[in-house]
């Protein structure tokens, strides 16, 4: 039997093939649309799986963006979720006199150098209707099949007409709730010389830009001490901090450690900021549009508004540093230790040697002044190298000043070096401390040695050579004729000069046992050469360009100068108190306000950013001479 097989129709074939087309129009579209699918699923999945596998600790907090509202008047009520976004469910308590208008949502993931963190914020939109005080009761969120429980809002409702007038609640055009400047101090009842830290922090809730200082401190009676902080908010690290139930973001904009100058009440000055700032629109319609909505979520809708950013004063009460004062106390104030060391103990008569004196600690180290050295005769001592190194980190001011001899023996022989002190006094412990150095012992070979005809000014030409270079001596061709004894000056001299000497020696004794009985003309028999001494040193420091320690160094020398002059406590005086002590001695109104004239130059350069020309600072100093030459020839009591 033969089986054929039918070959098929022109019209089946003609159906296979249009369902073949219609298979590849429809079905390849369909696999590409659900690989894509799949791929997209996939990848999400991927992301999300370390998020997901990535446990942290869940907190929950609520906040109002308006402390105080107006009645009729929308604000927002914040749930903020940290640590997770998977929030099943919200339970808001029913809060009387409050009505909701909408809610929004939004989610946040973010990795930052591998620690992932994630949050859910979730917004109210609330209604007052009535005034008084608010409270919000904690709100009940479950997340991740845990509850949670936030902190309860309080807020205060008030009138629109009433908020209107009074000043105090914040509406229209004010905005001190939303970016305001917070001074923290460290301490405000301190000694004269005693640091203090003042740290400004600017708290903002509205998105600001163009932060601008309109008018930086300029404390009057301080000693400034600026902390280096990193320029602009955008590199500045930022915490946040929740006051009266809002939220805040906290910028540190500027540090600075005081130290006051003089007793008395003081104020640190005005500091002003200036800003721009986005202000984010609310709509009040019940019904909004999915535009709308869209705007609202991203922030889009708003306006941008000058603000006046003013920090209040802080009022300083600055106590004089009590008495009596030990004897050298120069005005240091804070914690500090003392080294002294000597190069070599053993050397000959013309090499030199050198002292190294270091004060180091917390305090301020730009005022500290250099250690005086002491030293016996045949000891040649020059300038003093000065060399200080300050820090300012964590808002405390510290650091060492080195004081630095190159001395010259010119005599052989053993000597014993007396210790420097340096006294300082501890407001922690509200008392006066000094410290010595220890005893240095000198042996010295040789002798300089100077020929006994030598003229006195070639003998010091000599001695400063360190007896390298000697005279040769001449042979005299002249013959000697023998004068009488009774011509002789020196038959005279004999007689007079023991008298001579006995006067000088009671008279010297008598000028001491005044300057021991009496202290007010001890400080005035002082007070020029002193003064001198300090003039000079300043003088080197302006040489040096360090024009901070150059006006600290003319301030502290005309103080102590008119201090020790007319036998008053110079670290007390105001000026005020300076200009009356000068009128009451008679002083010429012209050398009054010189000197007035130098020391406010003084203190408002030692911390002005800016600094001054060679010949102002030079004239500065002349006037300064002058200033002492003049009080100098004036009389104690008038």
């Amino acid at each position: 039997m033969c089986y054929m097989q039918a070959k098929p129709g022109k019209s089946m074939i003609q159906h296979q093939k249009s369902m073949h087309v219609f298979h590849r129009k429809w079905h390849e579209p369909l696999e590409t649309f659900w690989h894509g699918v799949r791929c997209y699923v996939l990848f999400v999945a991927l992301i999300a799986l370390p998020v997901i596998g990535m446990a942290q600790d869940i907190s929950v907090r609520a906040s109002v963006t308006e402390p105080v509202v107006t009645v009729g008047e929308p604000f927002e009520y914040v749930i903020e979720i940290q640590g997770s976004v998977n929030v099943e469910s919200v339970q808001m308590a029913k809060v009387p006199r409050v009505e909701k208008q909408g809610e929004s949502q939004s989610t946040s993931v973010s990795i930052v150098n591998g620690k992932v963190s994630q949050s859910r914020i979730i917004s109210y939109t609330l209604v007052a209707t009535s005034e008084g005080k608010l409270t919000i009761p904690a709100a009940t969120v479950k997340v991740e099949g845990k509850l949670y429980q936030t902190n309860p809002v309080e807020l205060t409702v008030v009138k629109a007409a009433a908020q209107a007038q009074n000043g105090s609640a914040v509406s229209g055009n004010s905005y001190s709730d939303l970016v305001f400047i917070k001074p923290v101090v460290s301490k405000t009842k301190l000694y004269v010389g005693e640091a203090t830290t003042v740290t400004y922090k600017l708290y903002e809730r509205a998105d600001i830009s163009n932060v601008v200082v309109e008018k930086d401190v300029k404390p009057e009676g301080f000693w400034v001490e600026e902390i280096d902080l990193q320029q602009g908010r955008s590199s500045v690290p930022h915490t946040t901090e929740f006051l009266n139930g809002a939220l805040y973001r906290v910028y540190t904009v500027k540090k600075m450690v005081l130290f006051p100058t003089r007793a008395g009440i003081l104020t640190n000055g005005t500091y002003k900021l200036n800003c721009d700032a986005l202000l984010t629109k609310i709509k009040q319609q019940r019904g909004r549009t999915l535009l709308e909505d869209f705007d609202a979520f991203f922030g889009t809708l708003g306006k941008k508004v000058k603000i006046d950013v003013v920090a209040p004063e802080i009022k300083f009460e600055v106590m004089p540093l009590p008495e009596p004062k030990p004897l050298g106390f120069s005005g240091a104030v804070g914690k500090y230790t003392l080294s002294a060391t000597l190069d070599k103990s053993k050397v000959k008569a013309g090499q030199p040697i050198t002292f190294r004196f270091t004060v180091a600690g917390e305090g301020n180290i730009a005022a500290v002044l250099p250690i005086q050295l002491d030293l016996p005769e045949g000891f040649e001592k020059y300038e003093p190298k000065v060399e200080e190194n300050i820090s300012r980190h964590g808002g405390v001011v510290s650091g060492t000043k080195t004081t630095e001899y190159v001395v010259i023996p010119r005599v052989g022989g053993k000597f014993e070096i007396e210790p420097v002190s340096f006294s300082f006094f501890d407001p922690e412990k509200g008392e006066y401390k000094t410290l010595l150095s220890p005893r240095f012992e000198i042996e010295v070979e040789g002798e300089a040695i100077v020929s006994a005809a030598t003229p006195m000014a070639d003998r010091q030409t000599l001695a400063k050579t360190g007896g390298d270079i000697r005279f040769i001596k001449t042979q005299d061709d002249l013959k000697y004729r023998p004068v009488p004894i009774y011509q002789s000056v020196w038959f005279y001299s004999s007689f007079l000069l023991p008298l001579a000497a006995l006067l000088f020696v009671l008279v010297r004794k008598q000028q001491q046992e005044k300057l021991q009985n009496n202290v007010a003309l001890a400080r005035a028999y002082r007070a020029s050469p002193e003064a001198k001494k300090r003039l000079k040193l300043a003088s080197e420091l302006l040489k040096q360009n360090k024009q901070k320690e150059f006006f600290a160094e003319l301030e502290q020398t005309l103080v102590k100068f008119i201090g020790n002059k007319f036998n008053t406590d110079d670290l007390a005086l105001t000026k005020e108190e300076l200009r009356s002590l000068l009128q009451e001695k008679k002083v010429a109104p012209a050398t009054v306000e010189k000197c007035l004239k130098i020391l406010e130059k003084s203190e408002y350069y030692r911390y002005a950013p800016t600094s001054q020309t060679q010949d102002d600072l030079n004239a500065v100093l002349h006037d300064a001479e002058q200033v002492i030459s003049e009080l100098s020839e004036h009389p104690t009591s008038s």
